[in-house]
C-alpha cells in the first residue's frame, strides 16, 4: 500500500486532544486537487484525504448514502484532511488482512467509536435515529440455483472485496471468503437501496461478477443480469423499514 503524500494546502493544520484519537490534525483540503482517500495508514493511524462530513457520518456509522438525512450545505461541499494520532500505534491494513474475522470485527468497533468521539467533540455532531419505510431489494437464489462454492475452511484468515474497471469500460469485482450478507451489502451501495439477504445462503464464497455500468457506453450485462448469470441470485423488489440518520446539528471544526 503506497505511503500518503503530503499536500500543499491553504490553512495550518489544527492540533486537538479528543475522547477517541489520542491527537487528531484536521484542515481544509487543497481545493485544487482531487484526490480523495478514507482508511488506515502503513503506520496503523487514521488518515482521511478530501472527505466531507457526510463521507465521514457514513464512515463511522456504517451508513449508505441513502441512509443519511439531513447532512446539507457545507456538510456535502467543504472537503478535508484529517490525520490521527495514538501514543500505541494500531495495526496497517496488511496487518488487519492477517487477522482473524473475530480479530478485525474487535478492531473495527474499536475504531469506530474513536472516529464518533472524533465527530462529537470536533464537529459538534448531534443527530438522531429514524426507522422509515423505503423500497429495497431482496436477494434470493435464482431459478436455476446458485452457482456459488462453498469454500473448504482453510483456517487462514482475511476476507472482501477488489473492485476495478476492465479495459473494456466494465466493472468487475472480486470476493474472497464473503457470505451472502457481504455480498448484499455490496450491492446496496452499487444500487443505492438497501439490499436484504433472504438468500439462505450460509457459507463463505469466492467469485467474480462483471457487469457494464448503466452510465457511459459499454455494451454487456446489467449489474441485475449479471447477478443471474454469473452467480445465480437475484434481487426483487419490496418495501422494508430502513434505519436511517439524521442530522440535527454540525459545526464546521474549530482552529482552537
Amino acid at each position: 500500500m503506497r505511503r500518503i503524500l503530503a499536500l500543499a494546502l491553504l490553512a495550518a493544520p489544527v492540533i486537538a486532544q479528543t475522547g477517541g484519537f489520542d491527537v487528531v490534525s484536521i484542515k481544509p483540503s487543497d481545493p485544487f486537487s482531487e484526490r480523495q482517500r478514507i482508511g488506515i495508514s502503513p503506520g496503523g493511524s487514521f488518515e482521511a484525504i478530501g472527505v466531507r462530513l457526510s463521507d465521514l457520518i457514513q464512515q463511522a456509522y456504517n451508513l449508505r448514502p441513502f441512509q443519511l438525512v439531513g447532512a446539507s450545505g457545507w456538510m456535502e461541499t467543504d472537503r478535508y484532511e484529517i490525520h490521527t494520532k495514538d501514543e500505541k500505534p494500531g495495526p496497517s491494513e496488511a496487518d488487519l488482512a492477517k487477522m482473524t474475522a473475530e480479530q478485525q470485527n474487535a478492531f473495527r468497533e474499536q475504531f469506530l467509536a474513536k472516529l464518533q468521539a472524533l465527530l462529537a467533540d470536533r464537529f459538534q455532531l448531534k443527530f438522531h435515529r429514524e426507522t422509515k419505510e423505503m423500497p429495497v431489494y431482496i436477494l434470493t437464489v435464482a431459478k436455476g440455483g446458485s452457482k456459488l462454492q462453498t469454500l473448504a475452511d482453510d483456517g487462514k484468515p482475511g476476507s472482501g472485496l477488489s473492485s476495478r474497471r476492465t479495459d473494456d469500460g466494465k466493472r468487475e469485482v472480486i470476493g474472497q471468503k464473503l457470505t451472502a450478507a457481504g455480498l448484499a451489502r455490496f450491492l446496496s451501495g452499487q444500487i443505492g437501496r438497501s439490499i436484504i439477504d433472504q438468500s439462505g445462503l450460509t457459507g463463505k464464497y469466492d467469485f467474480k461478477l462483471t457487469w457494464a455500468p448503466e452510465m457511459g457506453d459499454t455494451t454487456g450485462p446489467s449489474l441485475f443480469t449479471a447477478l443471474g448469470d454469473q452467480l445465480g441470485l437475484k434481487l426483487d423488489s419490496s418495501k422494508a423499514p430502513v434505519e436511517v440518520v439524521v442530522v440535527d446539528s454540525a459545526q464546521k471544526p474549530s482552529e482552537n
